[in-house]
């Protein structure tokens, strides 16, 4: 399910993002492969479902990880999704 519109979707329509702790602060980082550590989050590779899961802090609740910061611009970067 994803975690920005909450539909139920096959998970080769999706892309798995993890929390990867980088010198202080802790960033959302996308797993291609899907076979990273840790917990996941599953999201559409959409400029919508990257909003929406930053907004409503979807992010640090599905990842378990309390003051998580998700950049939204660096996210759609790493997805090579155009926003506007």
């Amino acid at each position: 399910m994803c975690v920005g519109c909450r539909q139920r979707a096959e998970i080769t329509e999706l892309v798995r993002v993890v929390a990867q702790k980088c010198d202080d602060t802790t960033g959302l980082v996308v797993d291609p492969a899907k076979t990273m550590p840790g917990r996941g989050a599953w999201l559409h590779a959409r400029a919508e479902c990257i909003s929406v899961a930053t907004r409503r802090r979807a992010f640090a609740a599905a990842l378990r990880t309390p003051g998580l910061t998700a950049d939204p611009e660096d996210l759609a970067e790493q997805l090579g999704v155009i926003t506007h």
